[in-house]
């Protein structure tokens, strides 16, 4: 079985989108479609935002994508530099537990790596010992004095502060 990772193009935004909507569905997420779309969107057109791929599997010949990964990135005092945010690792169930994971680390790292990316985060579910285990097992740290927090930002929300 020969896994690679291979960039979506814009004509299979629809595959992507379905990969999405199911990863949203396993982690119980609300997903707003419209948003989703236009992110992804967002993401295919500027590589300079992340980098999106389908997670492949070749099995005797047979092409299969069995799910996909996104890698936003940021940017890091503490880092050097651009960081990247491992934002989704979505396998098919029936393609789990099969080292699909563990032969896609090292590809990811010398994706990022020739991005310019100095480290890479992830969130993991707090219930998912599995995950956790699986993601320290390929050198991913807990932070402990960190706590991720979020806040959604609606434009109309924020305030213009225009110099007068």
């Amino acid at each position: 079985m020969n896994i690679s990772l291979v960039a979506p193009s814009m004509s299979s935004m629809d595959m992507l989108l379905k990969l999405v909507e199911e990863l949203f569905e396993y982690e119980v997420l609300p997903q707003k479609k419209e948003q989703t779309h236009h992110a992804i969107t967002q993401l295919l057109s500027n590589p300079e935002l992340g980098q999106a791929w389908f997670i492949e599997v070749d099995n005797d010949g047979d092409k299969i994508i069995a799910g996909h990964i996104i890698v936003s990135y940021s940017f890091s005092l503490e880092h050097g530099g651009r960081v990247g945010l491992i934002d989704q690792f979505y396998l098919k169930p029936e393609w789990r537990q099969q080292g699909i994971g563990t032969a896609l680390i090292p590809q990811i790292e010398q994706h990022t790596a020739e991005a310019g990316v100095h480290a890479l985060s992830l969130e993991v579910n707090i219930g998912n010992k599995g995950a956790r285990k699986f993601y320290e097992t390929h050198g991913f740290m807990p932070r402990r004095q960190f706590c991720m927090m979020t806040k959604v930002i609606t434009p109309s929300e924020v305030p213009l502060n225009i110099a007068s």
